[in-house]
């Protein structure tokens, strides 16, 4: 089976998107097993790879030749190298082996896009604080931060196109399709729900399943005591040597989608590389 993960950088003056990709990275060949721990990086500077001690964590480096859009993660299915895929968002880390979960997509899918998220405390978010345009628009609750799909798939090559088509023109699709609210920015979540909705096949590549889990650390869904955007008012960030993750008091089992950027410090690469090494 030819299947791995795929990230997309692109060089930011404020963050450095390359690190967070090269912590997730290391965190996955760290934790998946032999033939789940492939990755391919995608970004605008191929030559800030090799500044890194471990770019071997990078199976497949490829350039983005041309920047398609604001958020190049909509031309995943064009971009990957692999037949069976995983795209990520690069603020990511891994704590555990998810290779079943791989097992079942490539058995039982050819696209499958996260519609659930779940806080800290592993609970499930079921606030809609910053997807009203969903609730609103009556749009599938779609996470692009975990999506699987088969290359060959033409579900997955016409839910991509249209995707890219709404990306690349917002407006016209808001005016449209979004009328209950208009999201300041349509981003790649806001596009795969509603492509999913003018395809209607929400229920195929996003019906309910005990997986994937992501731990997604926007403040306000966290249901802390008194209302915060920023998580780290409210709680700390701990890796261990062993890579193991808490927040707060509680240890982290799942996929965590940290957002906040500065999390990945020197440190926390160190013990991650470490690990790397070990192995």
């Amino acid at each position: 089976m030819n299947f791995g993960y795929l990230i997309f950088v692109s060089t930011n003056d404020k963050i450095d998107y390359l690190n967070l990709a090269y912590a997730l990275a290391l965190s996955i060949k760290n934790t998946q097993k032999e033939g789940y721990d492939k990755v391919c990086l995608m970004t605008d500077d191929v030559d800030a790879v090799k500044k890194l001690k471990s770019s071997w964590v990078f199976d497949h480096v490829e350039k983005i030749e041309k920047y398609q859009g604001w958020d190049a993660r909509s031309w995943m299915d064009t971009y990957s190298p692999f037949d069976y895929t995983v795209c990520l968002d690069s603020d990511m880390l891994f704590t555990r082996d998810y290779s079943h979960w791989i097992d079942y997509f490539v058995e039982n899918n050819e696209l499958y896009i996260a519609n659930t998220a779940y806080t800290y405390r592993e609970e499930l978010v079921d606030s809609d604080y910053y997807r009203r345009t969903f609730t609103k628009n009556k749009l599938p609750n779609l996470y692009s931060f975990y999506t699987f799909f088969k290359k060959d798939s033409a579900v997955a090559k016409e839910f991509f196109t249209l995707a890219r088509n709404i990306i690349e023109n917002p407006v016209e699709f808001s005016n449209l399709f979004l009328t209950e609210l208009k999201p300041k920015v349509v981003g790649t979540d806001e596009a795969f729900g509603l492509a999913a909705k003018l395809l209607d096949i929400g229920d195929d590549i996003a019906y309910k399943l005990e997986f994937p889990k992501v731990v997604h650390m926007k403040g306000m869904i966290q249901k802390f005591p008194w209302p915060s955007d920023v998580w780290s008012d409210h709680l700390g960030f701990y890796i261990n040597r062993k890579g193991q993750i808490k927040i707060g008091n509680y240890q982290q089992h799942n996929i965590v989608h940290y957002v906040e950027k500065d999390k990945i410090t020197q440190e926390v690469i160190n013990i991650l590389e470490e690990i790397a090494w070990k192995k």
